[in-house]
């Protein structure tokens, strides 16, 4: 049976990222790449000091991951290996294996409103963090989104830089 679908009244920009869990980065790199023609990754560590103000189901909660970026043409591809913690990423690992985890659109022009309102809709956020100075935050839209989870963030050109490059 279907879902409620709540009417949040928000507008996606664009699609900005499409998200997979892995198992293991490296061999996402090698996968992706070859098949798939994606690269170079800039690969990034997820854990403090860098990785601050994270919460997990409601409650501050420490994890860490490491994850991987490349392009798609305007489209982020992004790889996420679980390191510490029970996180999004190490349920969807244990329900499901690996594979497509979220989305995420970065272009809102008022972030934090967007929040609220999926908040406010019933759909709370599930995890959120904060890596150097980019707060993002995962919705809980699996039962609404076919099990994909949405992601939103703000101040990307903050990011820090890429821990290392592969190739």
């Amino acid at each position: 049976m279907a879902p409620n679908v709540p009417d949040l009244d928000v507008e996606i920009p664009e699609v900005s990222q499409v998200a997979f869990v892995v198992e293991d980065i490296e061999d996402g790199m090698e996968r992706f790449g070859g098949i798939l023609g994606l690269g170079p990754w800039d690969v990034f560590r997820f854990e403090p000091p860098t990785l601050t103000d994270t919460t997990f189901r409601g409650e501050s909660h420490d994890y860490s991951m490491i994850l991987a970026l490349a392009y798609a043409g305007e489209t982020m591809i992004e790889l996420i290996e679980p390191l510490e913690g029970p996180s999004l990423y190490t349920e969807h690992l244990d329900e499901h294996g690996e594979g497509l985890h979220h989305v995420a659109c970065f272009a809102f022009e008022d972030t934090e409103a967007v929040v609220e309102k999926f908040e406010d809709a019933g759909m709370p956020v599930v995890q959120s963090g904060v890596y150097g100075e980019v707060p993002y935050w995962y919705f809980d839209t699996a039962d609404e989104l076919n099990g994909v989870v949405f992601e939103t963030a703000t101040n990307l050109e903050s990011m820090p830089e890429p821990d290392e490059t592969h190739p």
